[in-house]
């Protein structure tokens, strides 16, 4: 018998070795697998910025900070008034960690002011913390692991109180608990209490599947016995309170309370409160059971029981546990806690991020992966499809969910791509009609036609008139093209500003075959767009199949003055320290000249004003330069608009899935969601620089220069420096050669550019009038005063006609007709001399710019110092990736 207890004994420490060996190895080597972590943009407060009320708080609401009467910890705002303090919480960037702070800050129209510290030090910026967004391909367990200092002690308290009270003192099994268990499962007639400690169930967590039996009690037994030996008590705690499960999502698992606490109350487990606490506390004896969504009375009740054991521990005041339990579960809604709340934008994401990292990395290495992604944006954008796409149904009579829409923001200098929407139900992660849906896109193409005309500027401008008159044209394969404007009606002769903002069909074709389809398809290149584009004289009209994201990608080069910024949502990524942090640089090209792109601008602007959009003008703010175009396809299938403001450029697409009919034209459907959501952005208000080379002019309706000097009326039109412009008849100054007329007068100065764009935007009409009165009268008094200085010593000073007036003195009326007739005379003969000096000098002018040509023909050929061509500026240091 001593002999088989020997054995017995030996066979037993054998095994123990054997386990002591599994288990140290699963735990020195053990590693999580976690899914990459996105971020938003963190939004950076600056001086001066604009800022409404309404879009902090949906920042703050994204970033799930509580308004709070006064602050006491991160994580809360409070707001006296436009006064606000911000306690920001701890965050690690991609440029490093930054600590909590508070700021202090006022709102006064719509801008930031009075940015001040603790300490009440004026701040020129002031970075919150960027919010959580979701993890990239998910499935399988997810986890936030914490070290034992992150946890809150009132958490660990909690936790021994309820689901182990000797773990402090026992070795790893719990005699006293299993008999305390025993003793409640015997006079409840049932399993009602388990006799596990902590120690066995991370080891059930860990080693074992959750079916029950005798074996596996054996042997959690012996291993909580050994992990006893080798680890303390607190690594103990620290790896409980991360593998225990605490809910499912799909499937995804949610383990720890580092993920819970953002799963359930988005926000970290250092800002959770008691009752919150014990609400996590009483989910760990079964999660799905006491699911806070599924079955809230089931979880309240849970979580109060876990609030007297608190109060029974005296981890609690009498008086806060009868204050905790009154309260609500106060859970975050089921879809604010989605593994993937953004889809279209992550997909987006996830191109940006294929070529630099695998799928393996992605699941598993646990990368913060930061975006530029806005959470204020993509709140506004989401609520102005779903509610815009429903709106336009109920009033014109169209079929209940037939309509879907899609729509996309960009910041123009960076090409962060803010927001993004790919189905009217934003949150399905179906089809992303804003990265995938290729559509017909109208006359969205448009302003590409009319910019290959504005970049020839000896030939077009945008007062030249285009023939909208009946167009037929025969292509290479025999067949008729007969385009018609969308009334069925010609319009003659009208400006090339015109045409555009009002969007003739027969004026851009015609105009379009004038320039050729060839120069047309390489603008549209230039501007950025890589789909493919039809030799076929019907592209000139939207002939061609484009994305709402690369739609916006042309329209930014437009707003970018012609630089082409290539459009991102990946900024950068760094490991799950925020060490090795990767960055993903702004990427641009100049496609195309600024002077050219700034003349269209002022076309698209007078598409707001008084063409297609005008119906937008009165809800946007009119001190904002609002420029755009709409789009409609063939029997009403696609409504589109596409349009920016200084600084952000939005598009948004209306059509159905089965591509029938929607009745709804560009203004009519996707205009009232694109003014929906830019009324409610901010803008940088006032007017845009004119780039230099840009000369403001006033026009008649013939496309003729109004000379202000002799001349009154006429619109004021922004005109290359290059361009030539016919003069209106009776607005020709008597006396100026033939070379003024063509090359302008020599002392002029350079012209130099306007600071604004499109005289009157936001600007009282009478203060305008006057403005361009003044203008006119001190431009007259300067011509007067070059006449004078320009006079020849000798030659007497001219009589001017209106009004008599004598620069000496005041001469007295004629006592005689020959004295009348005599002044004639000698005015006449002054007005002659002046004549025939005015054209001797223009011979001068004309023999020093030949001279002056002579000369740059002798050095072409070699007799002067050679003429170096510019280089290009090196190109941007590009990324250096593992």
């Amino acid at each position: 018998m001593s002999l088989l207890a020997l054995l017995g004994v030996l066979v037993l420490a054998g095994y123990m070795v054997w386990l002591d060996v599994q288990l140290r190895e699963r735990l020195d080597s053990r590693q999580y697998q976690l899914p990459a972590r996105v971020f938003a943009r963190p939004l950076i407060l600056r001086e001066g910025m604009v800022m409404r009320p309404d879009e902090l708080e949906a920042e703050f609401e994204a970033l799930n900070y509580k308004k709070m009467p006064t602050v006491d910890e991160p994580g809360q705002w409070q707001r006296d008034g436009m006064e606000y303090l911000v306690w920001r919480r701890d965050f690690i960037h991609a440029d490093g960690r930054e600590d909590k702070a508070k700021v202090r800050f006022r709102l006064r129209n719509d801008e930031i002011t009075r940015l001040r510290d603790e300490s009440d030090a004026a701040l020129k910026e002031f970075r919150l913390d960027a919010a959580p967004i979701g993890t990239l391909l998910g499935g399988g367990d997810d986890r936030t692991p914490v070290r034992i200092e992150e946890i809150p002690p009132l958490l660990g308290a909690t936790l021994i109180a309820v689901e182990d009270q000797d773990f402090v003192h026992h070795f790893g099994v719990s005699p006293r608990g299993i008999a305390r268990a025993m003793v409640a499962n015997f006079k409840a007639r049932g399993v009602v209490q388990g006799g596990s400690t902590i120690t066995q169930q991370l080891v059930k967590n860990i080693f074992f599947d959750h079916k029950p039996s005798l074996w596996r009690k054996f042997n959690e037994a012996l291993m909580a016995i050994l992990m006893e030996v080798h680890y303390d008590k607190s690594y103990i705690l620290q790896e409980y309170i991360n593998e225990v499960w605490l809910g499912q999502q799909g499937s995804r698992a949610i383990y720890g309370f580092g993920l819970a606490s953002e799963f359930y109350f988005q926000k970290p487990l250092s800002q959770l409160e008691p009752h919150q606490i014990a609400l996590l506390v009483g989910l760990a004896k079964g999660a799905s059971y006491y699911n806070p969504w599924r079955n809230p009375e089931r979880a309240l009740e849970r979580r109060n029981t876990v609030l007297d054991v608190m109060l029974e521990q005296k981890l609690i005041t009498q008086e806060q546990h009868d204050r905790l339990r009154k309260k609500p579960l106060e859970v975050a809604s089921a879809g604010g806690a989605a593994q993937n709340p953004y889809p279209a934008f992550t997909e987006r994401l996830l191109e940006e991020l294929r070529p630099y990292y695998s799928v393996e990395e992605l699941r598993t290495a646990g990368l913060r992966v930061y975006t530029s992604l806005a959470p204020s944006v993509q709140a506004l954008a989401e609520k102005s499809i779903s509610e815009g796409a429903e709106q336009l149904e109920k009033n014109r009579g169209i079929q209940a969910d037939s309509l879907q829409a899609a729509t996309v923001i960009m910041e123009n200098h960076s090409g962060n791509v803010l927001a993004m929407v790919g189905d009217r139900r934003p949150h399905y992660p179906g089809f992303n009609r804003a990265l995938e849906a290729r559509r017909q896109i109208g006359s969205l193409i448009k302003p590409a036609v009319y910019l290959t005309a504005l970049e020839r500027a000896h030939e077009y401008n945008l007062a030249t008139l285009i023939d909208d008159a009946p167009i037929r044209e025969v292509t290479e394969d025999g067949q008729v093209w007969m385009p018609a404007n969308f009334n069925n009606r010609s319009h003659g002769l009208v400006p090339l500003y015109v045409a555009l903002s009002r969007s003739y069909n027969q004026a851009t074709a015609r105009l379009g075959l004038d320039l050729g389809i060839e120069s047309v398809r390489q603008t549209i290149r230039r501007l950025g767009v890589q789909a493919n584009l039809p030799r076929v004289p019907s592209l000139f009209l939207g002939a061609v199949e484009m994305t709402p994201f690369e739609v916006a990608g042309m329209y930014q080069t437009m707003a970018n003055g012609g630089e082409h910024v290539e459009p991102r949502t990946l900024l950068a990524v760094s490991n799950a320290d925020g060490e090795q942090v990767q960055r993903f640089r702004r990427k641009a090209s100049r496609g195309v000249d600024e002077v050219p792109v700034y003349l269209l601008r002022y076309g698209l602007e007078q598409v707001m004003r008084e063409g297609t959009g005008k119906s937008a003008l009165r809800r946007l703010p009119n001190s904002v330069a609002f420029a755009g175009k709409t789009g409609t396809t063939n029997n009403y299938r696609d409504s589109w608009f596409a349009g920016f403001s200084p600084g952000l450029t939005a598009v948004v697409w209306i059509g159905r899935d089965d591509n029938e009919r929607t009745s709804l034209t560009g203004a009519t459907g996707a205009l009232s969601i694109w003014t929906e959501m830019m009324r409610k952005l901010p803008h940088r208000h006032g007017r845009i620089k004119a780039p230099r080379g840009v000369e403001w002019k006033p026009v008649n309706d013939q496309g003729q220069y109004m000379d202000p000097r002799y001349c009154e009326g006429g619109r004021e039109i922004p005109v290359s420096d290059e361009s030539r412009l016919e003069t209106a008849p009776g607005c020709q100054g008597r006396g100026r050669s033939w070379f003024r007329n063509w090359f302008g007068d020599d002392k002029k100065e350079e012209a130099v550019p306007r600071e604004e764009m499109t005289p009157g935007w936001g600007i009282d009409p009478e203060q305008q009038r006057r403005e361009q009165q003044q203008r006119r009268e001190r431009e007259l008094r300067e011509q007067l005063q070059r006449e004078q200085q320009d006079t020849p010593d000798g030659y007497p000073q001219p009589i001017p006609q209106e009004p008599d007036f004598y620069p000496e003195e005041i001469q007295p009326p004629p006592q005689s007709e020959e004295e009348r007739l005599r002044r004639l005379d000698e005015a006449g003969r002054i007005q002659e001399e002046r004549y025939l000096e005015e054209e001797r000098r223009a011979r001068e002018e004309r023999r020093i710019l030949e001279e002056r040509l002579r000369r740059e023909q002798e050095l072409r050929r070699g007799g002067g110092a050679p003429v170096e061509e510019a280089e290009p500026w090196p190109p941007e240091q590009e990324d250096q990736w593992p």
